[in-house]
């Protein structure tokens, strides 16, 4: 297989086009892809200041880079923020990874912020997993969103950007549908306005595949966590998991399948979702960020409660 465009040994085949690409014209092409997707859906203006969200992992090592590329071009500041989950599993896994995060931060000279979630706020992930009845995984994402927020608005960020890939928005969108929740799908934007005191919310990777991704790492050495984090490692896997093998399997059969099921529902389904009734939000009366009206604590404060970390009568 040669690249179609110099006719040297091609790394891969993109299949929605089956363009057979070399490692150089690879990495143009996913960067413009990616730059694309940018411009197209209005995700980052000249001028503004990007926290770019990164665990360690190849696709929030590989946003860093490319986005690390694409500011100067489009005239943007970047930010890197990582956050030690104090995730330990027997193998040190968030230490590792915010080692790794640190490592492409360096790479790439972007000023970063690493927040340590035991010195910061009282409690790690291993510790709230065995005290707290909610999954962990649930756990987890809370304590992502909420700390990303707050440490991304104390550098001066006023936009957020994670790595959510192709294969992510697919399955999230098929657990959607399969078990009718219009309120998360609603939610599930590529663009996540600012509103309600929070941050713009990005993901420009969220048509690019995880195979294009890993490709990208590679032919470009960005180092990155190869292990998962062990808080998913579950014999048989949930229903998520079928689901997302189920899409993967359909997109080498019908190759564009994901990327066409991802772009329709942003652009033709997801609009219909606007005129559902949207939650009244209340303040916590701890941190003063949104909750549910008929709670007077956020999720994340009550947490901090449970572990210790926060009194109920702060104002």
């Amino acid at each position: 297989m040669y690249c179609k465009k110099c006719n040297s040994k091609a790394v891969i085949r993109v299949h929605f086009n089956s363009l057979p690409l070399c490692a150089t014209h690879f990495s143009e092409w996913f960067e413009s892809k990616v730059e694309k997707t940018i411009v197209d859906y209005n995700m980052i203006q000249r001028h503004e200041t990007v926290g770019v969200a990164v665990s360690g992992g190849k696709d929030s090592s590989t946003l860093l880079h490319v986005l690390s590329k694409l500011s100067t071009k489009l005239g943007f500041d970047l930010v890197g923020i990582n956050i030690d989950l104090g995730i330990d599993g027997g193998t040190q896994y968030s230490s590792l990874s915010t080692q790794m995060a640190i490592k492409n931060f360096e790479l790439t000279g972007v000023r970063y912020k690493v927040l340590k979630l035991k010195e910061s706020y009282g409690f790690s992930i291993d510790e709230a997993k065995t005290r707290i009845r909610r999954p962990v995984c649930s756990t987890c994402g809370l304590v992502k969103r909420y700390v990303l927020e707050e440490v991304a608005k104390g550098l001066g960020a006023n936009v957020l950007a994670t790595g959510h890939n192709l294969n992510d928005m697919a399955q999230f969108v098929m657990a959607g549908y399969h078990t009718g929740d219009l309120q998360n799908l609603a939610r599930l934007r590529a663009v996540l306005p600012a509103e309600n005191g929070y941050l713009k919310k990005v993901k420009p990777l969220f048509l690019s595949s995880e195979k294009e991704i890993m490709t990208y790492a590679l032919m470009n050495k960005i180092p990155f966590m190869v292990d998962s984090c062990p808080n998913n490692r579950r014999v048989g896997g949930p229903t998520s998991d079928k689901l997302r093998k189920m899409l993967e399997a359909t997109e080498d059969e019908i190759p564009g399948f994901m990327t066409r099921l991802v772009e329709n529902f942003e652009k033709r389904i997801r609009p219909f979702f606007e005129d559902l009734p949207k939650y009244n939000l209340g303040k916590c009366k701890i941190c003063g960020k949104p909750t549910n009206s008929d709670r007077e604590i956020c999720s994340f404060c009550a947490l901090k409660i449970k572990m210790g970390g926060a009194k109920e009568n702060v104002t």
